[in-house]
This record gives C-alpha cells, structure tokens and sequence, in this order.
C-alpha cells in the first residue's frame, strides 16, 4: 500500500504540487503565449482546402445543349478520360456553354493534373469554330469574409462602373488579396448596320464581320533578326469599347475616300443578353 502512494506522489501533478514556483511559472508562460498569438490566430468559418477537382469551361455561343454536348463535352470527356490521376469525368451541356468537371484520385497532385488536362485540352482540334476558348482551373474553395451591394436608381453601366470602382480600392487595401464581382452581366459591344445601307454599299453582314476581325487582333508575329538583335514583332490591335471600331475601314473608292464602320453602322456599349 505504501509503494503505491509513493508512486502516486510522484506524479507529474505530485511535483507540480511540491514545487508550486515551477508550475506557477509555467503557468504563466501558457497564459503569456496564448495573448500573444492571440491577434495573429486566423479565424475562418470555412477553412480554404483543395477540393482534388478541376473545372473546364468552353463557351459555345448560340448553340443549343445538344450541339454543345456533341461538338464540345464529349470531345473533352475523351481527351481526359484517361490522363494519370483522373479518377472520374463528369459533363455538362448548356445553351451556349460546356463544362466538365474532372474529379482527381485521393493523393494525386493537383498541380499536375490540372497542367496535364490544360495540355489535353489545348490538343483538341475537334471544336467548333465559333467556340470560344477552353478555360481550365483547378476548384479551390475560397473563404468570403464579407458582400458589399451596391444598388441605386441608375443605370447598369453606371452601377457597374461604381462597382468596378469600389472593387479597386478594396484590392488597394495590404489585408485583401482578392474581390469577385458578381450579379452583373457580361460585357458585349453591338453592331448595327441597317439592310438598305448594306445593299446600298454592295456590303454583307460576313464581310463586316471579317473586317471587324482582322482589325481586332492581338497576336504574335515572330522575330527579325537584325545587326543589333533580335526584334519581336506583335500586332497590338485589341479594341475594348465600341467607340475604337468605328474607325474600321469597310470601302475604299477610287477618289481616296473611305467608307467606315461609324458611317453605316449604330455601335453601342452594353451588355449580353441574359437569363438574369
């Protein structure tokens, strides 16, 4: 009975009850070390974790789900069906867009299978040429920490501009790295050109069209060696607003003059029709 006392007295609580400066000291370093790492503790209600998927969206515009399953999810379901840690391929087919979702094998690395299906994809050959271009990213699950609406008896542009706005001077700010605008419809420039100007000027809807996206490239256009190096050469020609197509030129008459695209045609800055 006695061995079993002294066994119980010797304890790690029987030493801190005999040698109270020691634990009281201890104590205190606990105490010390939770305030101090107390304001640097990050609190989150959903932690940010991997979720092993990755994304690929492509835009089909004015097809419907039937065209885009057979002209855009199937041929990405085959040409990542098979790719090393792929573990489970899932479509989508949408008026006007096609997604497919790729579910990764548990330990796979993430990285590497997104570059690999990244790769995959842009061996595709197969798509419409109206499609749009594939976007692939790996699905990560992003903590909100707060939603700032911005509403008001104005316009859409003007609500969207004074979003844009705010959006700037939230990322200006040291502790936030990223703000998602959302609710608002994509931008899109419209062209009109009325049926009696096009017979009048012996024009198509195809050729202005083509006009239109010869003179909106952005694009490279190699190299020329010279005596003092190598010069990269790149047509720059991106335009954002409708105002910048207006000067596109269509006809060229003998006189010199030019027959524009702002001369026959309403350009305006809107937004794309939508279900919302």
């Amino acid at each position: 009975m006695n061995s079993e006392i002294n066994r119980e007295k010797a304890g790690p609580i029987a030493w801190m009850a005999r040698n109270s400066v020691a634990s009281n000291l201890l104590m205190l370093v606990f105490i010390g070390g939770g305030l101090l790492l107390a304001g640097r503790a990050k609190m989150e209600v959903f932690p940010e974790f991997d979720q092993g998927m990755v994304r690929i969206t492509v835009p089909y515009p004015g097809a419907n789900p039937s065209e885009v399953e057979q002209g855009i999810v199937l041929a990405v379901e085959e040409a990542v069906q098979g790719l090393d840690g792929v573990k489970k391929v899932e479509g989508q087919a949408v008026e006007g867009l096609g997604a497919v979702m790729v579910t990764m094998v548990v330990g796979a690395d993430g990285d590497r299978v997104t570059s690999d299906v990244k790769n995959a994809v842009d061996r595709i050959t197969s798509f419409p040429i109206d499609a749009e271009e594939p976007v692939v990213a790996q699905v990560t699950n992003r903590q909100q920490v707060v939603s700032v609406i911005i509403h008001g008896d104005q316009t859409e542009e003007t609500l969207r501009r004074y979003a844009e706005t705010v959006r700037r001077d939230l990322l200006a700010l040291d502790d936030i790295v990223l703000v998602e605008l959302t609710g608002v419809r994509p931008r899109e420039i419209s062209i009109e050109v009325p049926r009696h100007v096009l017979s009048g000027y012996g024009l198509t809807l195809d050729q202005i069209a083509g006009a239109v996206r010869a003179a909106s490239l952005e694009l490279s256009g190699g190299s020329v060696k010279t005596s003092g190096g190598e010069v990269l050469i790149r047509t720059n020609e991106r335009r954002d607003f409708g105002g910048e197509f207006e000067d596109i030129a269509l006809l060229a008459t003998p006189g010199g003059s030019r027959v524009r695209l702002g001369d026959i045609a309403v350009i305006r800055d809107g937004f794309r029709e939508t279900d919302q």
